[in-house]
């Protein structure tokens, strides 16, 4: 363990105060304009991503950060547009039966796997077994309501499910409707080298610094494969994304906030980012003294959220209460974005009934991102204003999330992510028992009494009613502190052609294209 440079907390406090009354830098696009005219077949994009992966096997993968990099090479039953609703992907329709306990799925005829194992129905059912089964699942507590995967002809599955489970189609398009080559399931390399059906093959991967992808042959979609390859080299400093993008090394990259206006200033092409990811602060809450929600409550007044907004993301983000955004159906507009506002006092009120009136001590789990860095060494800062001492363990981003969920180890976890296709995912993977980011397993009976009508309800109506009740439940137990919703800068070159960042800011690439040289 090692705490975080006692003068970058000083200077992260000062920071706040200093320029806390800033306008926000706005969030316009701006800097080089799109290139125009014919796109380059033979073109490679290549992406500077910030984080890494933590293997390419999409059923084990224990972060949701992955995507970006497992989706180019897997593809999945179901994807989504760009309102987050399910569309079809390798499977073209699905409908429940009458008294919703099976599903009928209908497959995509002609697909194979990058080995050249045909993609159909028994493939389909040899990967949700695997992905139930499999040690070290990340998604088997999602794919828990199927019973089985009957095969009732090569382009036709049914779902048998143990009860009514409206979020299926969207759980089927994350990681959990990811489709492995069953001819690879044993391959003992499976973590380094992918086999899927996806618009990319890997032909090169070095963990940590850099994949190579380049087209798949024959995918279904030849729409949406307008470049020979994509190039993603790891670059956690987001200097150095900037100075790649600038020096014409990279085509496109998440920008840091405070970065906006020099991008801008040479010529940079920046443009907002939508999200459903969300910045959290996630207590382990069978640790330390997160078991008391009045501990708990305490850490949301304690910190200064609006501030991390204004400051540090620079007015690239959105103060919210609740681990679903305000265009999901699942969230509650009855919730203001600060059911418990900074007030210092108040915290310290409810530390001293929880009999810690001299504060306590815990340690976070922090990745090595200078972004997290500044918003870890602000919340440090206004946790000691209340008698808190926060340590920090850092970690490289591939190994924090296999630190906390899958080893659970660490007091807490700091960072973006969180956002899941359905509600129902990210309530279920976050705040039951056996989710798998619920490390310590807490919840509470109206958490799970609330999760199980979720699941079974189809009307959409009464659906949402189940969850914006889940969102009072989270709120009042304060489960764990949602800083704000991200809106993150995009930068990109100006030859980049049709790109979309996707909704949970995690960029799927489909259609991208770069402008052929002039």
């Amino acid at each position: 363990m090692r705490m975080l440079r006692a003068v970058r907390v000083v200077t992260a406090a000062l920071l706040l105060v200093l320029v806390a009354a800033c306008a926000p830098i706005p969030t316009s696009g701006g800097g080089a304009e799109q290139a125009s005219g014919p796109a380059d077949p033979n073109a490679i994009l290549r992406w500077a991503n910030a984080v890494g992966l933590s293997r390419f096997d999409p059923h084990r993968a224990s972060s949701s950060n992955d995507n970006t990099h497992l989706f180019l090479t897997y593809d999945r039953l179901v994807h989504t547009d760009a309102d987050g609703r399910a569309v079809p992907g390798l499977a073209t329709a699905w409908e429940f039966g009458p008294d919703g306990t099976t599903m009928d799925m209908t497959l995509r005829q002609g697909v194979t796997f990058h080995d050249g194992t045909p993609f159909d129905a028994a493939a389909v059912k040899a990967n949700i077994e695997r992905a139930k089964t499999v040690t070290g699942s990340a998604v088997a507590p999602e794919l828990r309501p199927v019973r089985s995967v009957e095969v009732l002809a090569p382009d036709r599955v049914r779902f048998v499910l143990t009860a009514p489970t409206a979020s299926l189609p969207l759980v089927l398009s994350d990681r959990a409707g990811a489709m492995i080559s069953p001819g690879a399931f044993d391959n003992p390399d499976l973590d380094q080298n992918p086999v899927g059906a996806g618009m990319f093959r890997v032909t090169a991967y070095q963990p940590g610094a850099r994949i190579e992808y380049r087209a798949a042959q024959n995918y279904w979609d030849p729409a949406a494969v307008r470049v020979a390859g994509i190039d993603m080299p790891i670059y956690t400093d987001s200097v150095t994304r900037l100075n790649a993008l600038r020096g014409g090394q990279i085509d496109g990259a998440v920008l840091s906030p405070e970065q906006v206006a020099e991008a801008q200033a040479s010529g940079v092409r920046v443009e907002p980012g939508r999200t459903s990811n969300f910045w959290y602060f996630q207590p382990n809450r069978t640790r330390s003294a997160f078991g008391d929600v009045r501990v708990r409550r305490a850490i949301w007044h304690a910190i200064n959220r609006q501030a991390l907004v204004d400051v540090l993301a620079r007015g690239y983000g959105e103060l919210a209460a609740q681990p679903l955004p305000e265009w999901s159906p699942g969230h509650d507009p009855s919730i203001g974005p600060d059911p418990y506002p900074y007030d210092p006092a108040r915290a310290r009120q409810l530390l001293a009934e929880a009999g810690l009136p001299t504060g306590f001590t815990f340690e976070a789990l922090v990745a090595t991102s200078p972004d997290v860095q500044r918003v870890a060494e602000a919340i440090q800062a206004d946790l000691a204003a209340v008698g808190i001492t926060m340590t920090s363990r850092v970690l490289e981003g591939a190994q924090i999330t296999d630190e906390f969920f899958v080893r659970k180890q660490g007091d807490l976890l700091l960072g973006p992510g969180g956002g899941r296709p359905d509600p129902a995912q990210t309530t279920g993977l976050r705040y039951l028992p056996d989710g798998f980011n619920n490390p310590g397993g807490h919840t509470t009976p109206e958490m799970q009494r609330l999760q199980e009508t979720v699941l079974r309800t189809v009307d959409p109506a009464a659906r949402a009613d189940a969850l914006h009740a889940q969102m009072r439940e989270f709120v009042d137990q304060a489960f764990e502190v949602i800083l704000y919703y991200a809106t993150p800068p995009v930068a990109l070159s100006p030859q980049v052609l049709d790109f979309h960042p996707g909704l949970a800011d995690r960029p799927e690439f489909r259609g991208v294209a770069k402008a052929a040289a002039q």
